[in-house]
């Protein structure tokens, strides 16, 4: 994530916001298994409500810690505005413990995804909130804030960070069906990923329970490019709504259709896919590319260690073989003819891991 260079005071240790704060994120730790990165400094946070780095520090609002902190000192029964601002407080520190509970991942990879570009903010803030969710109300019980306010489960209030969770989810749910796996390994499958390679992870979900048999593995880094494509430009476009002056339920319907269209539009090109290899049956040739992917495919084998030659031969002979079959012409372009057998393509029953090969300099690691 970006490093920040602005901070407020320093919110010391022996301090109850601290103490508070550290205890959620505990309970956090606690209820997924995975430690946070948090190097255990924090900060007021002076623009917006929250933030975190990787391995570094977490800053939080006053105006975020105040109701939590108020409550502790009130003899008055807390009303339905204090039950829905302490909801917000926890909310906001088990989502920046998220953060610091993934990495970011390298950068500086060619089919990285850039941590200032329209595609990221969707994936992680939309990935951050439906994880948030998922162990949100078990978080308030293990830190006891339910027995302060005994109603505080019934306040249920989106943010305006509605549209990139009901995106992402909507994308989980759709590779949940095409893939057949159950929906807790693709989320964990997706969940594991460094964020600048969170939409190749959910291709390669869809990679290997539909075309591990079909397609060879040095073709994995080419395909993921093609099936990736639709992701990004659709939750990428969640990017372009003013977050603060469109209401979340607005926002969550959105998303909800900017999800459907991306799963929609990744099933076409999963056909496509799908066809070239049926047609081709053993030794397929790689999919048709043009000359800036293929510059793009051979920086990423080059960088993972992966050898190019042969990539632009390859191009040349599924031109020639597509031409000769009539599939492609120049004024008709490409064509393909329906799949020998689609209803009965090899479905592979194993999700492996996102298999990424080191740099050569981190292989030691």
């Amino acid at each position: 994530m970006p490093t920040r260079r602005l901070m407020g005071p320093e919110i010391l240790p022996g301090t109850r916001e601290y103490q508070w704060v550290a205890r959620v994120v505990a309970a956090v730790e606690g209820r997924t298994g995975l430690e946070s990165s948090w190097n255990r400094r924090l900060y007021e946070e002076l623009i917006t409500s929250a933030t975190a780095e990787e391995n570094g520090p977490m800053t939080i609002h006053r105006s975020v810690l105040e109701p939590v902190m108020n409550l502790y000192e009130s003899t008055e029964p807390p009303g339905d505005w204090e039950a829905a601002a302490a909801r917000a407080a926890v909310a906001t520190v088990v989502r920046e413990t998220d953060r610091q509970q993934h990495q970011t991942g390298d950068q500086n990879a060619p089919d990285a995804i850039s941590v200032d570009s329209m595609e990221f903010e969707p994936l992680v803030e939309g990935l951050a909130e439906v994880n948030r969710e998922r162990i949100f109300e078990a978080v308030i019980a293990d830190i006891g804030l339910d027995k302060v306010i005994p109603q505080i489960h019934q306040y249920h209030a989106a943010t305006h960070r509605a549209g990139y969770q009901a995106g992402v989810e909507g994308v989980l749910e759709g590779l949940h069906r095409i893939s057949g796996l159950p929906l807790e390994e693709v989320h964990a499958a997706v969940n594991s990923a460094p964020y600048v390679h969170g939409y190749e992870a959910m291709v390669d979900v869809v990679i290997d329970s539909r075309l591990a048999e079909l397609m060879p593995e040095e073709h994995r880094s080419q395909i993921r490019l093609v099936l990736a494509q639709p992701l990004r430009e659709e939750l990428g476009s969640l990017a372009e709504y003013d977050l603060v002056q469109v209401v979340p339920a607005v926002l969550a319907e959105r998303g909800h259709e900017t999800g459907a269209k991306a799963v929609e539009r990744l099933e076409q090109e999963l056909q496509i896919v799908e066809q070239h290899y049926l047609r081709h049956g053993d030794n397929a040739p790689r999919m048709p590319m043009n000359t800036p992917e293929v510059e793009l495919l051979r920086r990423i084998e080059s960088y993972y260690g992966g050898s190019d030659a042969g990539l632009e031969v390859s191009r040349l002979r599924e031109l020639l073989d597509d031409e000769r079959a009539g599939n492609w012409s120049p004024s008709k372009g490409w064509h393909y003819p329906e799949p020998r057998s689609w209803a009965g393509a090899p479905v592979s029953d194993r999700n492996r891991a996102l298999r990424r090969p080191r740099p050569p300099d981190q292989a030691a690691r």
